[in-house]
Formats: structure tokens, sequence, C-alpha cells
């Protein structure tokens, strides 16, 4: 993949870095507020719908931390010279799949592919 296009997906992962990095920090300060505000009052009306909103909250903040380290590392793969090559077969990701996900590391058969193994993993691991 030529070099000038580089900087294309460059723009765009820093572009998404910055938004999530944003959404983390607002996260982040709303559930400090949140659990001030749960510590003055030891008593909630749901203990149970606020327990459940809790974990919504640390899983979005988990998908969104994964997503930051995708971002990362596709950011380190342009400074290193493999972005848009498959990390499996080593074949060109293409240029349709990185403008839908810069931070693609796999192009579609192989992604494919992991998927469907990750999906065996996790029925035969249950």
């Amino acid at each position: 993949m030529p070099e000038n296009r580089f900087s294309e997906f460059s723009v765009l992962l820093q572009a998404q870095r910055k938004q999530l990095l944003g959404e983390v920090r607002d996260k982040i300060a709303a559930l400090g507020e949140q659990l001030g505000a749960a510590n003055q009052s030891k008593i909630t009306n749901d203990e149970g719908l606020a327990d459940a909103a809790a974990e919504v909250e640390v899983a979005m903040a988990v998908r969104e931390s994964q997503e930051l380290q995708e971002i990362e590392a596709a950011l380190a793969r342009i400074d290193n010279g493999s972005y848009g090559s498959c990390a499996d077969c080593g074949d060109e990701i293409g240029q349709a799949r990185l403008k839908a996900n810069p931070a693609a590391k796999r192009c579609l058969p192989c992604q494919e592919q992991y998927e469907r193994a990750q999906g065996q993993i996790h029925l035969t691991g249950s």
C-alpha cells in the first residue's frame, strides 16, 4: 500500500482516538460523581437497577479501552511500516476494509476465520 495513503488512515485513527479518550474521560468523571452521590446516601431506591447500570458502564469502559488499544496498535503499525498488511497471512488489507475500520489488522478472509475460531473456542470452553 503506498505511503501517502497511510497519512489518511493516521488522521482517521487519531480522530477516533481523541473521541474515545474524551468519552472515557467523561464516563470516569460521571462515574466518580455517581460514586460520590452513592456514598452520601447509603440506601438507594433500587440497588439492583444501580448495579445493572454500573455493570453496563464497566462493560462500555472495557470495550472503549479495547478500541483504544486497537487504535494505538494501528498507529504503531503505521510507524513501523506494517500497516495495511494482514497480521495473519501477510496479504494486503483491502482499501474498503481499512476505510471502514482503520484499525483492522487482518484481511477480511483472515478476520472471518479468526472470528469462527473464537466462536468455536467460546462454544467448546463453555
